[in-house]
């Protein structure tokens, strides 16, 4: 299967993911082949927000570069979010307040619809994500200090494996595959093209 339309992906969506809230039950993946059983003790919990907004021109989600200065996946192109606070009562609350905080997510005005698969990253973050709707006229506010740039890509190009590109580079001394889905002047790739990634085969693999 592949794309069908708005209305197909939300109802995958709701019927494939783990639900809002509740019990987790997709299977975490990512770079656990390249972690430690002491660097697994310590990962440390984040989530961030796929937001899908239903454009005229067709859905798109939203997406931000990430600063050079930050100590984690400088410079990379990545969905709203970050790590899990104390007062966070779970991933969900996690990803709308970090949306809200580095774009100006409304997180009352979001429809939240499911948990994808967590990512473990190689830098030791389970990363789980979260699939909102948000409104169509949603108009991005990023905060400079955390966001370089916000921009949208059609869901249909994400959600489309021939634009899956994949490469291949030396990670912690161990060859690894990953993804990239350049798309208006923008390298999605990495973790964040392995979070669309699963979520294509998580959706569509029927």
């Amino acid at each position: 299967m592949s794309w069908n339309g708005l209305d197909d992906f939300l109802t995958r969506v709701s019927d494939r993911l783990d639900p809002p809230h509740g019990e987790a039950r997709l299977t975490e993946y990512g770079d656990l082949d390249f972690l430690t059983p002491e660097e697994l003790a310590v990962i440390r919990p984040a989530a961030v927000l796929i937001g899908v907004i239903p454009r005229k021109a067709g859905p798109t989600a939203l997406l931000t570069l990430r600063p050079d200065t930050m100590a984690n996946h400088a410079g990379q192109v990545a969905f709203p979010g970050g790590k899990i606070d104390p007062i966070d009562v779970d991933e969900v609350a996690a990803a709308l307040r970090e949306a809200e905080e580095e774009v100006g997510v409304n997180p009352a005005e979001v429809d939240v619809l499911g948990r994808g698969a967590p990512y473990v990253t190689g830098t030791m973050f389970r990363i789980t994500p979260v699939v909102g709707l948000l409104p169509a006229d949603f108009e991005p506010r990023p905060d400079p200090t955390e966001v370089a740039d916000v921009f949208e890509t059609p869901i249909d190009f994400l959600m489309n494996i021939a634009n899956h590109q994949v490469g291949r580079a030396v990670y912690k001394g161990k060859e690894r595959q990953f993804y990239e889905m350049p798309h208006g002047g923008f390298r999605i790739w990495g973790v964040t093209a392995g979070i669309i990634r699963k979520l294509y085969h998580t959706l569509y693999d029927d």
